[in-house]
């Protein structure tokens, strides 16, 4: 081969190179990051953000995910609000922010039925049948939370006025736990999985589990209305990525399980009868059932969050969910 022809084909492989090496830049520079806010931290359901994170799904769909941690759905509807979020994934009563102006829409029905939320109680405590928390003070994240309505309607199931139970903002389940264990509170709504812990270690246990609210949806998926419009192929790559979460969360146990426990800080027992409980309740669809959605609307009455319903249409999209027409 002569120098001439060595030099070509130098130039011909540097330029093959410089084209694979450019298509690998321009895979890694379409990644985007999305600012995901939850309203608490050491949920299962948000854990499964970082399941999707560490088993490469987000990536795949070139999303990174940057997380942020709220003390309730109000923190988080002021960050989204002042735009310092993307999207949210959080209780279904958080669709009130919208109602009230704020800029964005759900766009993914998460969970439906309330199997992971129950009210607590102490071990070393009087009350022992739920009868007993006529009169008593009940710990809830915030008065706009879904534990604030889920407390209220369980008041009303048992034939009694707001005012027969105490609500206390007490924040999230580590202040919630706290709350009880220093008898702030007689008793407080939070996960089911907290309870698994206190009832391990004889701390306290679940008085009433919500499995009766057949029809209701418990977390919802939200996005800003910049991201929809400005960022639509975003949005949707996001909600692929959080199907095949799902799709994998059901598929590989022993794995989601593994990878939830530096998120939801529980022992392998309780982890896993969290997933158990927890997984079967994800929805597969995203799909809102319109029952459901005025179930959860209805709530916003029962807090006097509204006087009045706007149309539900208002509140949320299907247009992104898998197999839609854009």
């Amino acid at each position: 081969m002569t120098a001439l022809k060595k030099i070509r084909a130098g130039l011909a492989s540097m330029a093959v190179l410089m084209l694979v090496l450019s298509g690998v830049g321009s895979r890694a520079l379409a990644a985007e990051t999305v600012r995901v806010g939850t309203s608490a931290i050491g949920s299962y359901i948000f854990a499964l953000l970082n399941v999707g994170a560490s088993a490469g799904i987000f990536a795949k769909h070139d999303i990174e995910l940057d997380r942020i941690d709220f003390s309730g759905g109000g923190k988080l509807g002021e960050a989204m609000s002042a735009g310092a979020i993307d999207m949210a994934l959080s209780g279904s009563t958080d669709l009130v922010f919208i109602a009230k102006g704020m800029p964005a829409k759900a766009v993914t029905m998460v969970s439906a039925a309330p199997v992971d939320l129950a009210i607590m109680v102490r071990s070393d405590g009087e009350i022992t049948a739920p009868p007993q928390l006529k009169g008593k003070t009940i710990g809830v994240t915030s008065p706009t939370s879904l534990t604030a309505w889920l407390a209220l309607d369980f008041a009303k199931r048992q034939g009694w006025r707001p005012t027969d139970i105490k609500l206390a903002y007490v924040g999230g389940v580590p202040s919630e736990i706290a709350a009880l264990q220093v008898k702030n509170v007689d008793a407080f709504v939070g996960s089911t999985q907290a309870g698994y812990v206190l009832e391990d270690k004889k701390q306290g246990f679940p008085l009433v589990t919500f499995g009766y609210l057949t029809t209701f949806i418990t977390h919802i998926l939200y996005a800003s209305d910049a991201l929809l419009k400005d960022h639509p192929k975003t949005v949707r790559d996001f909600i692929d990525a959080w199907f095949d979460t799902v799709k994998f969360a059901r598929a590989h146990k022993e794995e989601t399980i593994r990878l939830s426990m530096p998120h939801t800080k529980l022992p392998p027992d309780i982890a896993t009868k969290t997933y158990e409980v927890q997984t079967p309740a994800l929805s597969s669809t995203g799909r809102f059932e319109p029952k459901a959605l005025r179930a959860v609307a209805d709530s916003f009455i029962d807090l006097h969050l509204l006087d009045k319903l706007p149309p539900l249409s208002n509140l949320y999209t299907e247009k992104f969910l898998p197999s839609q027409p854009d």
